[in-house]
């Protein structure tokens, strides 16, 4: 079976629904669908795109593990609610063809631990208000440890405003990562966040943040300055000498 077309009666993709069907190459998932239930499309080799209604509140845990040959997720805009997602654990570790993840109109955020570890061709991932890229969202966000960890191609990043903490080694090994568009209400960076992100020049920390754990940018030999309105903030960081706070 190559194709799939989820009929409307569906509000939730059960656990392992499509574990390990390695001919399935396209799926049409309808707005009815609330939840991506854990394992649920683990180890679709053939599966090459996704396009995920935003009626979609959570991907369970390794729900798109392993599917090798995925290159792009998308949630596309239909109106203009704000809703909550959570990535679980592991749900696109391992889709080594993924280059691209675009997620507007998220009111809240959650990253689950290696969401997207060893994505290593991912170029590109986006999370926010479509129309307000830059607005204060009310939700509460998590990007849990090691979420993008040896995504090592990966470029940009803009996550949404609802993210109030960043664990540790959450970019760690990004090792083509340039910018990043922190969260506006971040509170904290967990040890070794940034850890070998190697073309990181400068960055910039909302007046939130209030600590940078031990060695978030540790091993991140382009990063010169840290625009920083709080250098308390920075005080357990342990940074290079040569990097100056601004």
């Amino acid at each position: 079976m190559e194709s799939v077309i989820i009929p409307d009666s569906v509000s939730k993709i059960e656990s392992c629904s499509f574990k390990d069907n390695t001919e399935l190459k396209s799926v049409l998932i309808p707005s009815s669908v609330t939840e991506i239930g854990a394992g649920a499309f683990y180890g679709c080799t053939s599966l090459e795109s996704i396009i995920i209604p935003c009626s979609v509140e959570i991907i369970g845990p390794h729900a798109f593990y392993g599917c090798t040959n995925l290159r792009y997720m998308v949630m596309p805009t239909i109106d203009s609610k704000m809703r909550p997602l959570t990535i679980g654990e592991r749900a696109f570790m391992g889709c080594v063809s993924l280059e691209s993840v675009l997620i507007p109109n998220s009111e809240s955020v959650v990253i689950g631990p290696y969401a997207f570890s060893g994505c290593e061709k991912l170029k590109s991932f986006a999370a926010y208000n479509y129309d307000n890229p830059t607005s204060s969202n009310m939700g509460i966000g998590w990007l849990c440890k090691w979420a993008f960890c040896l995504c090592e191609s990966l470029e940009c990043v803009i996550l949404p405003d609802s993210i109030l903490h960043i664990e540790s080694c959450a970019f760690g090994i990004c090792k083509s990562l340039k910018s990043i568009h922190l969260p506006k209400n971040l509170f904290t960076i967990g040890e070794m966040s940034f850890y070998s992100c190697e073309n990181l020049a400068t960055i910039e920390l909302p007046d939130t943040v209030y600590a940078v754990y031990k060695n978030a940018f540790l091993k991140c030999p382009s990063l010169k300055t840290i625009r920083c309105s709080n250098p308390n903030a920075l005080a357990d960081a342990k940074l290079r000498k040569a990097i100056k706070i601004i």
